[in-house]
């Protein structure tokens, strides 16, 4: 095989956005060749062997970002259909800690990750090995010196983290994975500061530790409720007082959560609307208005209809005519990429400050 490795890499341009350093996926090589590119991507890294397949093909699909004193990256697996085996390398080019969480799908229609178990911490430097299937990774490589820890770091080694550190670590690793996309470059240090407070407060536990951590541990929590809303806004008995009892959190705290957001009846009331307005953009769909409103909670049509204009500065007949998408815009283009020759997840580890 004599493919080369062309991950795409996404231009700023004009936006201030925080670029992603590598999106690349197998599926731009023949399919007896996919694992072998996927391996090769990794070289540097971590060494990849194929145990079992129902398919010549290892459809994979790999995001990083450099975060400047941390990488972040998901890792989309072809999951059940493909075993594989990844063990570190023997002699290691570096010596960065990770914390590597598996995710499966829940599948409703769009991309939505769940842990499939504990995370757990692992030094590129020691020896480690495992047998996978999952649909997929999300991991976070940091330098050992860049949280302090290094004793006990040293103890932890291959450690799996569970009850309520490693549900909070997991949820964590997940929303970095749903906010870095959005991540504007001047809120990258307050992101990883974050991100060094909550890892240090998990893994050696101290009152000041916990104090530093609780910007994070809130925004752990804030993710928590939107995902529990999320699933229940169908739920007519959805209220501030059924999310505590299920978040196991006072209903002050709840209601300090989500005071910047304006609330949270009025945030319910908001998802409930972009689900409406969803529904309206779906050509598909061919209810009238009133009843799509009427699924979402909206009884009154004319009040609906106002709500809606306000919300979205167009009327939901508007919308529907327009060809909302859904996102705020209005017949959209795809995002325009280039493709360059660059560096390997590999290579970016060996450049990783601490």
């Amino acid at each position: 095989m004599n493919h080369s490795f062309n991950p795409t890499i996404q231009t700023r341009h004009l936006s201030d956005k925080l670029p992603c350093s590598i999106d690349f996926s197998t599926l731009e090589f023949p399919a007896r060749d996919q694992f072998d590119v996927f391996r090769e991507a990794h070289r540097d890294a971590a060494d990849g062997q194929l145990i079992s397949s129902r398919s010549p093909s290892f459809p994979a699909r790999q995001v990083v970002w450099d975060l400047n004193t941390m990488i972040f990256t998901y890792i989309k697996y072809p999951g059940a259909s493909v075993t594989h085996r990844w063990r570190h390398l023997k002699r290691p080019k570096v010596d960065h800690w990770y914390l590597m969480l598996p995710f499966q799908f829940i599948h409703s229609g769009k991309r939505d990750e769940r842990p499939a178990a504990s995370p757990s911490l692992h030094c590129l430097a020691k020896p480690f090995e495992f047998e996978t299937s999952a649909e997929g990774y999300v991991v976070l490589f940091v330098p050992r010196d860049t949280l302090g820890l290094t004793p006990v770091l040293d103890q932890m080694a291959n450690a799996q983290f569970d009850g309520g550190i490693g549900s909070i670590l997991a949820d964590y690793l997940l929303l970095l994975n749903r906010s870095l996309s959005e991540l504007r470059i001047t809120e990258l240090p307050t992101v990883v500061e974050a991100t060094r407070s909550l890892l240090a407060a998990c893994m050696a536990p101290s009152m000041e530790r916990l104090v530093n951590a609780r910007n994070p541990i809130d925004m752990t929590l804030l993710e928590r409720a939107r995902v529990l809303i999320g699933r229940r806004l169908l739920d007519r008995d959805l209220s501030p007082e059924s999310i505590c009892r299920d978040l196991r959190v006072s209903r002050s705290r709840l209601y300090r959560l989500f005071e910047p957001t304006g609330g949270i009846y009025s945030y319910i009331r908001r998802q409930r609307m972009l689900q409406a307005r969803d529904a309206l953009s779906d050509n598909t769909d061919m209810r009238p208005v009133g009843q799509i409103a009427e699924h979402w909670g909206f009884v009154d049509p004319s009040a609906f209809s106002r709500s809606f204009k306000h919300e979205f500065g167009m009327s939901p007949k508007e919308a529907r005519m327009m060809g909302w998408d859904g996102n705020g815009h209005v017949l959209p283009k795809e995002p325009s990429k280039q493709h360059f020759e660059g560096q390997s997840l590999g290579e970016m580890l060996r450049t990783l400050a601490a």
